[in-house]
């Protein structure tokens, strides 16, 4: 089995070629730009998934390219990452002041503009967004749910406009991160934009979720002031959920950005990419996509974080019994740390010193079963 699963690994691994270039076209006669990374060489023939990157106000595609550092994950995982442009550095989402420009049909025709050139799996289009990005992400939730099948804002809420015009039409996967201590875009809400707690109300009733969700710790990894609290609700209407990841004492930024990425405290216990990715990459216009669910199960282990940045991970356990072995090989095969029996945890801190930047692939065996989760270090 341990050989089987490093043959499989090793070719899903084979090095790939990447192209990062910048793209535009007149939409409504306003000329769009954006910037899009394809990894172009991989051993799948598969149509590519789509990550669409919303900036945030004033903000442009570039600076969320550099520091969401999702191209990383597209190189990782295989998808392509686009960054549009808003126009005037702005997002349409209702609000008086920002852009008038139809944003959702630039995004819609971008998103044909992409499957032409590279083919994409519309199935699964995706979206995500920081700050007037986020609020552009439930607004695409809202009005393109035909074509976008999960989103991830980031500390972006809804305006009152768009709140009250919102009529989905059907369930919607949704991972929401913000900080408590936003002051950009306040956790609690203002007077023309919803709180959190508002938002998340409409798209668990929307997903017709369990009210009541499963709250979760995460570990305090690295201590700069913020700690993170996971709300899963579930199970919704046609399998999908809804995720809150609250930043206790977070500020507006992006959390694990690689530099400054708005406002405020920025934690790293979470990568937001990541987390992002892993959650709406479970999901397609058809239902889930079985990434990352084994059986009844809808997760059994869980890195954090990943990317790992301090030397070490923690790997979390779920409803698991008995011992657990592990082994972390490089994108060849090579085995580089091994941890034998392991036992009576929930939770298994696994020493990185000494690696290098790049992928590489933690065999777990735990319950009887093998498990394989793909594992980013940074610079140590």
């Amino acid at each position: 089995m341990k050989k089987i699963l490093l043959i499989v690994l090793f070719l899903q691994a084979l090095q790939y070629s990447y192209s990062q270039t910048n793209g535009s076209f007149v939409f409504e006669g306003i000329n769009r730009s954006y910037i899009v990374y394809v990894p172009q060489e991989r051993l799948q023939s598969a149509p590519f998934p789509l990550m669409m990157v919303l900036h945030g106000f004033t903000q442009t595609g570039q600076a969320i390219m550099n520091y969401s550092d999702f191209n990383t994950y597209a190189e990782l995982y295989g998808f392509v990452a686009v960054y549009p442009n808003g126009v005037g550095n702005s997002w349409n989402v209702g609000v008086g002041g920002g852009s008038t420009a139809n944003d959702v049909g630039f995004l819609s025709a971008l998103i044909d503009t992409l499957n032409h050139q590279f083919g994409i799996d519309l199935n699964r289009v995706y979206a995500c967004g920081f700050s007037n990005g986020g609020f552009m992400s439930y607004r695409l939730a809202c009005e393109l749910n035909d074509r976008i099948a999960a989103i991830g804002p980031v500390a972006g809420t809804m305006t009152n406009a768009a709140f009250d015009a919102c009529t989905p039409g059907k369930a919607v996967p949704v991972i929401h991160i913000h900080g408590t201590n936003d002051f950009i875009v306040s956790y609690n809400g203002t007077s023309s934009n919803k709180s959190v707690a508002a938002v998340l109300d409409l798209w668990t009733q929307n997903n017709d979720c369990n009210p009541e969700p499963e709250i979760l710790d995460l570990p305090d990894l690295v201590q700069e002031g913020s700690t993170v609290q996971q709300y899963t609700w579930t199970p919704c209407e046609a399998n999908t959920e809804v995720v809150h990841l609250k930043v206790n004492g977070g500020g507006h930024t992006w959390p694990g950005a690689v530099g400054n990425s708005g406002i405020g405290n920025t934690n790293q216990d979470i990568i937001a990419s990541d987390e992002i990715w892993k959650f709406v990459s479970r999901f397609g216009l058809g239902g889930p996509t079985g990434l990352q669910q084994t059986d009844d199960q809808k997760y059994k282990l869980q890195l954090i974080p990943n990317p790992a940045t301090g030397g070490k991970t923690m790997l979390k356990l779920y409803d698991t019994q008995g011992t657990v072995s592990m082994y972390l090989t490089n994108l060849q095969g090579l085995t580089l740390r091994e941890w034998k029996k392991v036992s009576g945890h929930e939770t298994i801190e696994l020493s990185l010193l000494g690696l290098k930047t790049g992928a590489y692939f933690l065999f777990v065996e735990l319950d009887g079963k093998w498990f394989v989760e793909k594992l980013l270090v940074l610079q140590q």
